[in-house]
């Protein structure tokens, strides 16, 4: 059974073994089980969250306001795209592309600046199921 990050106590005790991924992260969507990293994958890091954020010239319309991202500093990290189990990619926003859940779409979870050396794709630790 897959737990919502709010739901963990100790977050940083629990989730993190070695600076690593101590479970497996999932989707955070409730119905989808997809898994975006095996265990011992991902490494935990503090990054700018509001690179989260959609620019609003990508929204539609309809679309009200979004919660503030720039709170947001805790992210699972890797440097190559190929450690993901299953994530899809937005195309470029400016410099940035956004990581997205490959089954249902759900997005973004986490983001990869194009513009970073070394490259990293972070994946938002409050926006994850985690199945220990």
């Amino acid at each position: 059974m897959a737990v919502r990050f709010d739901a963990i106590k100790n977050p940083l005790e629990e989730l993190v073994h070695s600076g690593k991924n101590a479970a497996d992260i999932l989707c955070p969507k409730d119905n989808c089980n997809c898994m975006i990293f095996r265990a011992n994958t991902a490494t935990w890091v503090e990054r700018d969250g509001s690179k989260l954020s959609l620019p609003d010239n990508v929204l539609p319309d309809n679309v009200g306001p979004l919660a503030d991202d720039a709170n947001e500093i805790h992210f699972w990290r890797v440097t190559n795209m190929m450690d993901f189990e299953n994530v899809g990619f937005s195309k470029a926003v400016g410099p940035v592309k956004y990581l997205s859940c490959a089954d249902c779409d759900i997005g973004p979870l986490g983001y990869h600046d194009t513009t970073t050396e070394p490259k990293e794709f972070l994946i938002c630790a409050r926006r994850a199921r985690y199945r220990f």
